[in-house]
């Protein structure tokens, strides 16, 4: 029997694609994932808070926000949103 997948998955499909969501191998990440999509996306276009999501990103080593987040690294994700959101970049 095949999952139907919840709505958060369904979401970050939509917004980022199944490849980079399927990076996301449990429900932590992903619910991590779709908040900061979403704080972003409030304050911004969808697409920016799309390509913050994939683009290298200098808070965090030039690795893209989603896949830190893979890598467990959500709350580093996390700081480097509100960095992004107050003009923090230096």
């Amino acid at each position: 029997m095949t999952k139907t997948p919840d709505r958060v998955t369904n979401d970050l499909t939509a917004w980022l694609g199944e490849p980079l969501t399927d990076r996301l191998t449990d429900a932590v990440q992903r619910e991590a994932a779709h908040r900061i999509f979403q704080q972003i996306a409030a304050q911004e276009e969808a697409s920016t808070a799309r390509n913050w999501m994939i683009g290298m990103n200098p808070h965090l080593d030039e690795r893209a926000p989603i896949l830190a987040i893979a890598d467990g690294q959500a709350t580093d994700v996390e700081a480097a949103a509100r960095a992004y959101l107050d003009g923090a970049w230096a």
